[in-house]
């Protein structure tokens, strides 16, 4: 058994990436993992930015006791055997509430460096290439965190049902085959 988060960026419901998130989770569940599931882009009002450090006098940001990242996303991280971050394409690459909570990473650097697996889900309208960047993006961002990635779904064409459709059944069969 592995303990999976699963990190989404849109608000949309019921949207294209929200499909491939619920797939791989039904799948990981029902192969025996513990799965915790944040939907930034439905939480927005409950997290902080970005604290600087105190080397930046006067641009201090006090983060709210109450913030779900720092009591409740971060604590499941840590614990975590494997990341999936799932978004859908804007403007070449991703949400920016799954980067607020990418950024967020920031005060616990050393503590996320390697050890974990990674899961890429990804959606969007458009060529492949039109990817390209946000592709990158993760590739670089799991490189740095030194996590391995191990699976990914990117739903090109995912305003096609049909084609849908297959992308959400490859994300379950991914979630089935976690272990």
């Amino acid at each position: 058994m592995m303990k999976i988060v699963v990190l989404t960026g849109s608000p949309h419901h019921p949207g294209t990436s929200e499909q491939l998130a619920d797939a791989f989770v039904k799948g990981a569940t029902e192969a025996g993992n513990e799965v915790y599931r944040f939907d930034a882009g439905r939480r927005t009002d409950e997290f902080s930015l970005i604290k600087l450090e105190d080397n930046h006098p006067g641009q201090e940001v006090a983060i709210e006791p109450n913030d779900v990242i720092t009591n409740e996303v971060m604590p499941k991280l840590l614990a975590a055997d494997m990341v999936v971050l799932v978004s859908s394409l804007y403007y070449y690459g991703i949400n920016a509430a799954l980067k607020a909570v990418i950024d967020r990473f920031y005060n616990y650097n050393h503590e996320l460096h390697g050890g974990k697996k990674a899961i890429t889900l990804v959606s969007g309208y458009g060529q492949e290439d039109a990817f390209a960047s946000l592709n990158l993006y993760f590739k670089q961002l799991l490189g740095y965190m030194r996590w391995d990635k191990v699976g990914e779904v990117l739903a090109a064409d995912s305003w096609n049902n049909q084609k849908l459709a297959k992308h959400v059944e490859e994300a379950y069969q991914l979630g089935k085959r976690v272990k």
